[in-house]
């Protein structure tokens, strides 16, 4: 299961994800980002993943992807920190 739930902070949107970023729920996130980035392209974005508790190949993916993309990231837990690293390091696209 996973929940996310969308907040703004002054001109940043934060989606914040709880549960299992994996499987079916990888859509979810990513739809929510897509929605997110064209109803306001020039808007910021971060992703808080302090209660993520499972990230499978799917959700290192897509956050990859978002990433590239200029997506930034908040509050990992520990389970999350050394996919975080990894997908860090990913070049971003300009």
């Amino acid at each position: 299961m996973m929940k996310i739930q969308m907040s703004e902070l002054d001109d940043q949107l934060i989606l914040r994800v709880e549960g299992r970023l994996a499987g079916a729920f990888v859509p979810e996130l990513e739809n929510c980002w897509k929605a997110a980035r064209t109803s306001r392209p020039s808007r910021k974005i971060a992703v808080d993943l302090k209660s993520v508790t499972c990230i499978d190949r799917a959700g290192r993916y897509l956050l990859e992807l978002m990433h590239s993309n200029g997506v930034g990231f908040l509050r990992a837990g520990l389970a999350t920190q050394d996919i975080l690293a990894d997908v860090m390091e990913q070049p971003k696209c300009k």
